[in-house]
């Protein structure tokens, strides 16, 4: 089966598959971001060649970010939404990539259960 495109539309549909399958399965696809999203990007989603080229110029403390903020959407199963980048043709500008969190997420030590969510919005824009 063919990767699907990296689109707000597919990482929905990731994410509402993903929310379904058991404890383990979302602790392994948490393990598997949290350790290098950009290839978890590339081994989940056909790339195009500005995305992959633009997700190659991530520094690792930036990988690692958004590895872990993934993982962690995917452990409390928060709804992740990713903004389409917007195009940038020569002469290319500055694109700036920004992450918003909203929400709230408890462990209560008794029940041993993560409960609520956050809202993790990526977006880009250029400069």
């Amino acid at each position: 089966m063919p990767k699907p495109l990296l689109t707000p539309e597919n990482v929905q549909e990731f994410t509402d598959d993903l929310y379904v399958k058991t404890d383990a399965e979302i602790v392994s696809e948490a393990n598997a971001v949290a350790l290098d999203f950009a290839t978890w990007l590339d081994n989940n989603f056909d790339l195009t060649t500005e995305q992959s080229t633009y997700i190659a110029t991530f520094p690792a403390r930036v990988n690692k970010f958004y590895g872990h903020l993934f993982a962690s959407g995917f452990l409390s199963e928060s709804p992740i939404s990713f903004a389409a980048a917007p195009p940038n043709p020569a002469p290319r500008r500055t694109k700036e990539t920004r992450a918003n969190l909203f929400g709230e997420v408890k462990y209560n030590d008794t029940d041993q259960e993560l409960t609520g969510t956050f809202d993790i919005k990526v977006s880009f824009a250029l400069l």
